[in-house]
């Protein structure tokens, strides 16, 4: 199911890469002929839309490389740095946008051939339809999908500034609304922008994924019978897999195999979370906090880690879609 999903997303940035590519060469030609800076900076936009189907491409051949030594987690990370990088060339492109659309409005507008910039505008915004259907219908998910999509989507709205800025120029000579509708444009363009840094940041950052309640798992665990109370429940995300980390406290000292069979069943059912890591901290008194709490790793410390013991039971539930928890039970010093 993971590699037809991957596949028709390869094969969707790769038609859309060359719809692109090969469009914005004839943009880029009429643009300079005719000296319409919205069709120019349309064009520009839509090279910068060629880069990014080429990078996300590139990102979805690497996130399906396998995990291995050095790499436990492969390369799915890769999918929110290029969504990231892609973030960072919208913004590049608005602000060229901006420099250029400034100077023509000081200028009070340059005179154009409006006709045939109209007609390629019109081609230019068929094709960007095109490829963002291509993309929406391969992953709309994805946040390196996402990335590529929010830089046509924006093109989009590009040539149809530069259908505008042409029409009003070729009916009612307004050469000057050809460089304000690129202001409106760029403007845009940097809300692109933002969402797409917005939602890639949070992925590098270790956010809790969106969609993910993390009060509530927190408090579904902690009803589980058996367990007291949770610590140290860390959740984030990689690609789209969530994944969860924890300590439970038991309220007695349970063989752990059914306490983590319950708690990995629960997070898979009512959360979707396949890929967990339980621990089971033996503890006489379940009120007292984590002893890992008190390492200077917890605490921020930037001073050496001094070697130090606190021993505890645990066990570790890993689902992965089919539903087994696995735990071992036994006391053991932790070296910090």
């Amino acid at each position: 199911m993971k590699d037809r999903a991957n596949e028709r997303v390869r094969t969707a940035l790769r038609s859309a890469l060359i719809l692109s590519g090969g469009f914005m060469l004839i943009e880029l030609g009429v643009g300079l002929w005719s000296g319409s800076l919205a069709l120019t900076s349309d064009a520009a936009h839509m090279f910068g839309d060629s880069a990014a189907l080429a990078l996300a491409y590139w990102v979805a051949e690497l996130v399906r490389r396998p995990a291995s030594h050095g790499r436990t987690y492969g390369l799915l990370r890769a999918e929110a740095l290029g969504a990231f990088t892609n973030g960072l060339f919208l913004v590049g492109a608005a602000l060229l946008i901006i420099v250029h659309a400034v100077e023509r409005v000081l200028v009070g507008g340059a005179p154009f051939p409006a006709l045939p910039v109209l007609i390629v505008a019109v081609l230019g915004l068929l094709i960007n339809l095109l490829v963002a259907l291509l993309l929406a219908r391969a992953d709309p998910h994805s946040l390196n999908i996402r990335g590529a999509l929010f830089h046509v989507l924006a093109d989009a709205l590009g040539s149809l500034g530069a259908i505008v800025a042409a029409a009003l120029a070729w009916a009612f000579e307004l050469h000057l609304a050809d460089p304000l509708i690129s202001l409106g444009i760029a403007a845009l363009v940097l809300l692109s922008a933002f969402n797409v840094l917005r939602a890639a940041a949070r992925a590098l950052l270790d956010f809790t994924p969106r969609g993910v309640d993390e009060r509530a798992i927190q408090s579904a665990l902690t009803e589980l019978p058996g367990v007291a109370a949770v610590h140290e429940l860390h959740l984030w995300g990689i690609g789209r897999q969530a994944l969860l980390t924890a300590h439970l406290v038991p309220t007695a000292t349970p063989a752990p195999g059914p306490l983590l069979d319950a708690a990995t069943n629960l997070l898979r059912d009512q959360f979707g979370i396949t890929h967990s890591t339980l621990q089971i901290d033996a503890t006489d008194d379940p009120a007292a906090p984590c002893a890992q709490r008190e390492c200077p790793l917890f605490r921020g410390d930037p001073a050496p880690i001094q070697l130090h013991h606190h021993a505890h039971g645990h066990g570790h539930g890993h689902g992965h879609g089919h539903g087994h928890g696995h735990g071992h039970g036994h006391d053991h010093d932790h070296h910090h």
